[in-house]
């Protein structure tokens, strides 16, 4: 087995983690499928779900955004699912959350890893929340209604390839650096 994989499997061998993992993943996933407009207000207060659209799975709304094949009610949310969008938040929730925690196993772990300082792991996981947050920020924006949003609604489709790549690449220098390392204190 590699190196990175190997890490990974011992960063989610610990139930707390598996947690953190998950619980920072589920978060992201909703907040994104809220802030692009997936989950939204409005429901009749009634549990339903109907799939009658899978055919329009694969067409699309825009760049990085899919139609949705049914509606979900959850009480008084509506939930447009939408299987590829779904995909897209829970794979950059996923992300997000192994590199907060690769961030703190190194924060936790710094001599280990020939880092000087106590700060220098939690400093690591910055760039991994901003990458995360890069392709809502815009969409933010938009939804509080301030006027930079119009400019910036223009590089979004840009931002979800771009926070997926620096996501990944966030996590694998984590990785490279966990690389011999037992566990965290």
């Amino acid at each position: 087995m590699k190196p990175l994989a190997r890490v990974i499997l011992r960063m989610l061998s610990r139930p707390a983690t598996v947690v953190a993992v998950s619980v920072i993943m589920a978060a992201y996933t909703l907040l994104y499928l809220w802030l692009t407009g997936d989950i939204a207000e409005g429901g009749t207060g009634d549990w339903q779900a109907a799939f009658p659209a899978w055919a329009r799975a694969f067409q699309t709304r825009g760049p990085f955004q899919f139609e949705p094949v049914g509606l979900i009610g959850l009480g008084a949310l509506v939930w447009t699912f939408s299987p590829f969008n779904t995909l897209i938040a829970a794979t950059m929730g996923l992300l997000v959350g192994l590199n907060v925690v690769a961030g703190w196993w190194l924060w936790r772990a710094p001599r280990q890893c020939g880092l000087g300082g106590t700060s220098t792991g939690l400093l690591g996981a910055i760039p991994a929340l901003l990458a995360g947050g890069a392709c809502c920020a815009p969409i933010v924006l938009i939804w509080l209604g301030l006027p930079i949003a119009g400019v910036l609604a223009s590089l979004t489709p840009l931002l979800v390839p771009v926070a997926l790549l620096l996501l990944v690449a966030g996590l694998w220098l984590s990785l490279r650096r966990l690389v011999g390392q037992v566990s965290p204190r």
